[in-house]
């Protein structure tokens, strides 16, 4: 099973890693409300890779490079009896969306991450409706459980 790595830092952190691992592929996005915001991830079949710890298994989907769209980072926990009524749900890619990710952490099964990217807004918030878990306010793009994001590379 594939296995997602993340990390986020500035532009030097995220330059001096790529630098340090030429033969790697990375996907590169940057924080669009703070610009000076990164998130580097990387995929492939290994237990882990940054020093963050934020690895995941990927459980469905894929990721399409987009640019010029914004691609959504909603972290959310899930505890047995949600995960009961949620999971399957989760596992299918939205028909509207244009690219979407569904993982697992692999140190805490209760913690999931769901990278997607849609052709507006209102269409990520309109899927956000049917899981009111992810986000703790009205505006899910600056909450502390969502992110906004454009790829870079």
């Amino acid at each position: 099973m594939q296995k997602l790595h993340l990390t986020f830092g500035s532009s030097y952190v995220i330059e001096n890693i790529k630098a340090q691992n030429k033969g790697k592929k990375f996907f590169q996005f940057t924080g669009e409300s703070n610009p000076q915001q990164h998130a580097l991830m990387t995929i492939d079949y290994e237990k882990e890779f940054f020093k963050s710890n934020l690895n995941y298994s990927i459980l469905n989907g894929n990721l399409d490079i987009i640019k010029e769209t914004p691609y959504f980072f909603s972290h959310f926990s899930l505890d047995e009896k949600q995960q009961k009524i949620y999971l399957a749900t989760l596992q299918h890619v939205p028909a509207e969306s244009l690219s979407f990710l569904f993982c697992q952490s692999l140190n805490h099964d209760f913690d999931f991450l769901v990278i997607s990217c849609w052709a507006t807004t209102a269409q990520y918030k309109n899927w956000l409706t049917q899981y009111n878990f992810i986000t703790t306010s009205d505006d899910s793009s600056t909450s502390s459980y969502s992110r906004k994001m454009h790829i870079d590379s």
